[in-house]
């Protein structure tokens, strides 16, 4: 018998799937290549709440195109993903300033040097 779980996970991602009908990249690729001229292929799903917790609060679908789905892949470029305000940076990792240890190609924020920035300048207010 199939966990029922598991089977609603499936139904979920099916539905979304038929989503991605004119959907764009939801990453950032540069200002002379908008994500708007990539149309989204697959989800790119982070887990987001308690860690404690077998159940995740709830899920981060981001529509992505082929090109970055590739990018995932490929172990010269990492993935900086902001959770709080949905910013996205590519890292060549031959060309960062920090050091990035091999393995991990995704680094999710709960908040980004942009967002910091934000929060000190309401502080400030």
């Amino acid at each position: 018998m199939m966990d029922l779980d598991l089977l609603d996970e499936q139904l979920n991602m099916l539905l979304a799937h038929a989503e991605l009908n004119g959907e764009s990249c939801g990453l950032k690729h540069s200002k002379e290549d908008p994500s708007e001229n990539h149309p989204a292929i697959n989800f790119l799903c982070q887990k987001l709440g308690d860690r404690t917790n077998k159940v995740a609060a709830q899920e981060l679908r981001i529509p992505i195109c082929e090109e970055c789905a590739e990018a995932l892949y490929d172990t010269d470029w990492i993935l900086v993903y902001c959770t709080y305000c949905h910013k996205s940076q590519w890292i060549n990792r031959k060309l960062a300033k920090k050091s990035y240890p091999p393995g991990n190609q995704i680094y999710w924020l709960d908040v980004c040097p942009f967002c910091a920035e934000i929060a000190n300048e309401y502080k400030e207010e």
